[in-house]
């Protein structure tokens, strides 16, 4: 089963992309994972991560692929495996399209069929808010820290 959602975000590709890595604050916009067991900044590829998710067994997630242009993860649970793809795509200046592909398998998606269509929307919308946050806050500094040029 896949669901996609796509939406244009104001923000760069490399801040959406620095996001979607920080492995330790994902929880903070992913309410389906309650935890991630993690001392990396950012999520090193191949690298299986213990996670407390709304998933059975004992869930783990791997990044398989960080850069600037796309992001891909696994969740693995009991049953339970998830891939998601974020796909980025700059349209103007700190302006990116993202467009969000979940893959499900496993007897828990299969028994819970159609139940997760809206989630690329709403996972979009939480990362929505917190990339055009950091890019206001990142524009704001720019701002700021311009030196004095007055004579």
């Amino acid at each position: 089963m896949e669901y996609i959602e796509s939406r244009v975000i104001n923000a760069s590709r490399a801040t959406i992309a620095s996001i979607l890595a920080d492995i330790r604050r994902l929880p903070e916009w992913n309410p389906a994972i309650l935890s991630v067991t993690a001392v990396d900044p950012v999520a090193l590829l191949g690298k299986h991560y213990p996670i407390r998710a709304k998933l059975p067994g004992s869930p783990t997630i791997t990044y398989e692929q960080v850069s600037t242009d796309c992001v891909v993860w696994r969740l693995d649970g009991l049953q339970a495996h998830e891939t998601g793809t974020w796909k980025l795509v700059s349209v103007a200046d700190h302006k990116t399209e993202v467009t969000h592909t979940i893959t499900h398998s496993g007897a828990v998606f299969r028994m819970l069929a159609g139940a997760f269509r809206t989630v690329p929307g709403l996972r979009l919308d939480r990362l929505q808010r917190r990339a055009e946050n950091a890019q206001e806050r990142t524009r704001s500094r720019d701002v700021n820290d311009r030196p004095d040029v007055s004579g």
